[in-house]
C-alpha cells in the first residue's frame, strides 16, 4: 500500500504530488516545498534538499531518520537523493503535477478507443515513450531511466 499527498508550495502558487512509497514516511517527512518561482530565494542545503527542474524538497531529515530502518537506510546512506530516487518520497509520476497532466492528454486519446482499439493501442504506446522522452530532455529526475521504442 502506497500514500499520496498533496502539499503547497512555500509561496502558494503551485502544489505537488508526492508518492510515499509503502507509506513508510509520514506526511511530515516533507518540511517545505518550494516551486520554480519560490526556489530562487532559497539558500540549498543538500543534507536536507533536493532539487529538480527548478522545484526544491526540503525534508525533516530527524522524522525520516525515525524510519530509515524501515527503508533499509541509516545513517550516511540516508540521504534526499536516496529518499526521493528511491520512492519513499517522491513525485507522484515524472513530475509535480505530472498525473493531473498524463490524465488530461490520456483523455484525449481515449475517444480513439471507441472506434479503433488497435490504432489507440499503438497511439498510446509512442504517446508514452514520446511523452518519456520530452520529460527526460527538460531534466526530470525521475525520467531519466531509459526509454525502449
Amino acid at each position: 500500500m502506497c500514500m499520496a499527498i498533496e502539499k503547497e508550495c512555500r509561496c502558494g502558487k503551485e502544489s505537488a504530488r508526492l508518492h510515499h512509497q509503502h507509506s513508510i514516511l509520514p506526511f511530515e517527512t516533507v518540511a517545505n516545498l518550494y516551486c520554480p518561482s519560490c526556489s530562487g530565494d532559497v539558500k540549498f542545503n543538500e543534507n536536507t534538499m533536493l532539487k529538480d527542474n527548478g522545484w526544491i524538497i526540503e525534508y525533516d531529515m530527524a522524522v525520516a531518520s525515525l524510519y530509515g530502518k524501515k527503508m533499509g537506510l541509516q545513517g550516511e546512506q540516508l540521504t534526499p537523493e536516496r529518499i526521493f530516487d528511491e520512492g519513499y518520497c517522491a513525485w507522484q509520476g515524472f513530475t509535480p503535477n505530472d498525473l493531473h497532466r498524463a490524465n488530461e492528454e490520456k483523455r484525449e486519446l481515449a475517444q480513439l478507443a471507441k472506434t479503433d482499439m488497435k490504432r489507440y493501442i499503438q497511439v498510446m504506446r509512442e504517446w508514452s515513450i514520446n511523452r518519456h522522452r520530452k520529460l527526460q530532455g527538460e531534466g526530470w529526475r525521475k525520467a531519466r531511466e531509459t526509454v525502449e521504442a
